[in-house]
């Protein structure tokens, strides 16, 4: 059965609220890991690790930048935001100068892809940008993406292993509103930060990409001291708009990749096919005809796959970059969805 992390936004907060429990990440690291049982971890509240850790066990990737873009950049400055973003994490260096075990690479055609979903045969790790701010599959009762958002990594997973099957990244394409909702403008900001209103977005696809590879929030000691080695992480739950500091990993981030992906002998030529093959588009038949959401072959996932959303929320001037992570409850669908 198919099952997606949808606490924030399918009223099950209180049972999220629940599960949460002081678990520290490491003793010597505030990193924190995804697990399949983990729980909602919402803003700045605690890690909680329960069950196996979610890593890909296939570290040579792919990923795609929908063809439609955003209103805000042109295509190919979005790709090379996102190139950098992720290329952040493969090359960082870990103890004796080596690289960590994940190889990284950008599919030559943009996707034609704004839904997260997981299939048996043909997937895309689609980033995509949505203006409504919601999922297009999202069932009448379901409500929309939280507004505060700055953007969705879903990450589906084997809910006994913790394999990571497949992971689809939605940014928040509407209008930024002070005090109610995040979005645009954005931008590939200077090395100085972004000008009032824009928001660095090669900056949140780092933060983003950490979620990707199976990183949650750090645990800070102190959240209110700026030399915390949490409060310093790109992995960190807040961070100002117009900053560009996430771009960057900090120790604690790179401690979390070197550990999760120790270096191995991954290079570049590597094939970075998703499970089931390579499918670009998931709204289209080859014959042009529009895959309904509850059509055939739209979304279909193997007995015991999950999935976890994090969110990156923004208010005012400051992304609350939160993660709801692990609660788990059964998506329903048509049978034609697939079981």
């Amino acid at each position: 059965m198919s099952h997606r992390s949808l606490s924030s936004f399918c009223g099950a907060a209180p049972l999220a609220l629940a599960l949460l429990a002081s678990f520290a990440a490491n003793d010597a690291s505030a990193y924190c890991r995804m697990t399949t049982g983990g729980g909602a971890q919402v803003g700045e509240q605690a890690c909680v690790e329960i069950g196996a850790p979610l890593v890909w066990n296939d570290t040579c990737l792919s990923y795609a930048v929908d063809g439609s873009g955003s209103e805000w950049m042109e295509l190919s400055d979005i790709e090379d935001s996102v190139n950098a973003a992720f290329e952040t994490w493969e090359t960082a260096e870990c103890p004796g100068g080596s690289t960590p075990n994940l190889v990284f690479k950008p599919s030559m055609q943009p996707s034609s892809c704004k839904r997260a979903e997981f299939n048996n045969v043909g997937n895309v790790n689609t980033i995509a940008f949505l203006d409504p701010w919601e999922d297009p599959c999202r069932d009448a009762d379901d409500l929309p993406y939280d507004p505060r958002a700055f953007a969705v990594t879903i990450v589906w997973h084997n809910t006994t292993t913790g394999e990571i099957l497949d992971a689809d990244m939605m940014i928040n394409d509407l209008r930024f509103v002070p005090g109610g909702s995040a979005g645009g403008p954005y931008a590939d900001c200077p090395e100085t930060g972004c000008l009032v209103p824009d928001a660095d977005l090669r900056g949140i696809i780092t933060h983003e990409a950490g979620h990707f590879i199976g990183i949650g929030h750090c645990n800070p000691i102190d959240k209110d001291d700026p030399n915390d080695p949490c409060v310093v992480a790109t992995m960190f739950a807040s961070a100002e708009r117009n900053a560009v500091d996430k771009r960057s990993l900090a120790p604690d981030d790179i401690d979390a990749v070197c550990d999760i992906y120790p270096p191995g002998n991954l290079d570049d030529t590597c094939t970075a096919i998703p499970i089931g093959g390579l499918q670009l588009n998931c709204e289209t038949t080859e014959s042009g005809n529009p895959i309904t959401c509850d059509g055939p072959g739209a979304v279909s996932s193997s007995g015991g796959c999950s999935c976890s959303t994090t969110q990156t929320p923004a208010e005012a001037l400051w992304a609350t970059i939160a993660a709801l992570i692990g609660l788990t409850v059964t998506r329903r669908r048509s049978a034609g969805r697939g079981a």
